[in-house]
C-alpha cells in the first residue's frame, strides 16, 4: 500500500477518534450538569405551575385565572416560611391561616356567591428538586427534576386531591398566585393562593 494512502487512512481514523472522544466528552459534561447538584428557578416554576393550572380549567371550560402579584407575594412568602421554620401546613405554627396572611398584608377578597362571602383559597404542596443522589469518589451527585416535572407532579397532585381540585375548578375565583420557595435538602415548597 502507497505510503500517501496509508496516510490518508490513518488521519481519517484519528479524525473519526477525536470526533467520538470530543462527543463523549460533551455527553459526561451534559451528564455532569444534571448531576451535579439540584436547581430550579422559583419564578420560572411558578410561571409553570400556573400555566398548568389554567389548562386544567380549560378542560373543564372554565375561564383562565388571571396572575396576581399581591396574591404571587403572599404565596412565595408562606412558602418560604414553611422553608424557614421547617414546617408543612395550611396553619402555621402561629396559628394564623390564608386568611390572615391577607389581613396581614392588607390585600381584601370578598366573592359574593348567593348568601356567602367567599374570602379566597389556598393549596400548598411539597415536591423535590431531584428523584435521587449516589455517591462517587467522596462526591455527591443527584438525578435531578426538571421544572416541568416539578410543576406537573404538584399540579397532578393537587388535581388528585378532591379540595385542592374543587379550588382550583371554582369558577368564581378569577386571580391567582403561586409562590415557590427552595429549601436546601432539595425540598421545593409550593403555595397557590385564590380570589
Amino acid at each position: 500500500m502507497p505510503e500517501k494512502v496509508l496516510l490518508k487512512i490513518i488521519a481519517v481514523i484519528l479524525s473519526v477518534l477525536c470526533t467520538v472522544v470530543i462527543l463523549e466528552s460533551s455527553e459526561r459534561d451534559a451528564r455532569s450538569h444534571r448531576l451535579s447538584g439540584p436547581h430550579a428557578d422559583a419564578t420560572h416554576l411558578e410561571k409553570k405551575i400556573h400555566t398548568m393550572i389554567n389548562k386544567e380549567r380549560a378542560k373543564k371550560g372554565l375561564p383562565a385565572l388571571v396572575w396576581d402579584d399581591s396574591l404571587q407575594s403572599i404565596a412565595r412568602t408562606y412558602s418560604q416560611d414553611m422553608v424557614q421554620r421547617n414546617f408543612f401546613s395550611h396553619v402555621d405554627p402561629d396559628g394564623r391561616t390564608f386568611y390572615d396572611r391577607y389581613k396581614a398584608v392588607r390585600f381584601e377578597c370578598r366573592i359574593q356567591v348567593r348568601d356567602t362571602t367567599c374570602l379566597g383559597a389556598e393549596n400548598i404542596a411539597q415536591d423535590n428538586l431531584y428523584s435521587s443522589s449516589f455517591y462517587k469518589d467522596g462526591k455527591t451527585f443527584y438525578n435531578s427534576n426538571t421544572e416541568y416535572e416539578i410543576a406537573e407532579s404538584v399540579v397532578k397532585r393537587w388535581m388528585s386531591s378532591k379540595s385542592h381540585r374543587k379550588n382550583i375548578l371554582t369558577p368564581y375565583f378569577k386571580r391567582q398566585g403561586i409562590g415557590v420557595a427552595l429549601a436546601e435538602d432539595g425540598k421545593v415548597y409550593v403555595t397557590e393562593n385564590f380570589c
